[in-house]
């Protein structure tokens, strides 16, 4: 489950930022591909025990669009996602080169005064 070596990814750098101050929100951006639930949960799971824990996350999710020959044109789903870019169209099964997109981006990291 590479979700969770992302997060993990994540909590690394959020420690980084806040050079020892409390964390008090994490905002970041997820790709719709990343199954339900995930990015919740394996936040949970890593910083449990952490000073991070009490830190608010707060995700926003984003749409990977694919345009296929085919006539579709719409947002991948996390079984449509070979690749960071490469994917299988939801309407005829073809692969089709995706634009390299992060699945998480880090958007702020706000701590305590």
């Amino acid at each position: 489950m590479h979700e969770v070596s992302l997060v993990s990814d994540l909590v690394d750098v959020v420690r980084v930022r806040a050079a020892g101050a409390r964390v008090r929100r994490v905002r970041v951006r997820y790709a719709t591909t990343f199954p339900d639930g995930a990015l919740a949960q394996a936040w949970t799971l890593l910083t449990a025990g952490d000073p991070l824990a009490d830190a608010a996350l707060e995700a926003r999710p984003f749409e990977i669009v694919l345009a296929c020959p085919c006539g579709f044109h719409g947002p991948l789903g996390h079984d449509d996602v070979i690749g960071p870019t490469l994917a299988a169209c939801p309407a005829c099964g073809e692969l089709r080169r995706t634009p390299a997109t992060s699945e998480l981006e880090l958007l702020e990291v706000r701590t305590a005064p």
